[in-house]
């Protein structure tokens, strides 16, 4: 994937979560758009460039309102890196095995930012939060293959 073609797929991604992805929420659950924008960066791009979209995408969201200032920064780097560190150990070519590999850094994403907020004071009842790790998390890595095949007919 070029990266010019991930930037406009991003980009759409990025504008669809802030605008028209309440429309696809289930029981109030939407999918999380970043956190393909980073898998999609760290699979198919550099440490570097994962990087540094693992970060710009944490500042958009945090600035959006859409999640707690600095933890999705820190999370999504670490995601990127891991990913990274994974696929050049591991060939994950086929898209069950993406998609669950996803579908793992969802859960992780959601159960951390879930233990963050509860460590920081606020009050989750036990069932909004297992409702939230497992139906987000399967609800975004649903969206996986239809992202990615986004992303090829743009190449």
């Amino acid at each position: 994937m070029k990266s010019s073609t991930f930037l406009i797929v991003a980009i759409i991604l990025g504008i669809a979560q802030v605008t028209c992805i309440n429309y696809f929420s289930i029981f109030q659950i939407k999918p999380d758009l970043f956190l393909l924008i980073v898998f999609i960066a760290a699979l198919f791009f550099e440490l570097r460039f994962a990087f540094i979209v693992a970060v710009l995408t944490g500042i958009f969201k945090a600035s959006f309102g859409m999640g707690a200032v600095g933890i999705d920064i820190l999370l999504f780097s670490l995601w990127s890196f891991l990913i990274i560190k994974i696929t050049r150990k591991i060939s994950i070519d086929d898209s069950l095995t993406r998609v669950l590999l996803f579908l793992v850094i969802a859960l992780l994403q959601n159960i951390s930012t879930g233990v963050i907020l509860i460590y920081l004071g606020n009050s989750i009842p036990f069932g909004i939060f297992l409702r939230i790790v497992l139906l987000s998390s399967l609800y975004t890595a649903i969206f996986l293959p239809f992202v990615l095949k986004l992303a090829k007919a743009k190449i």
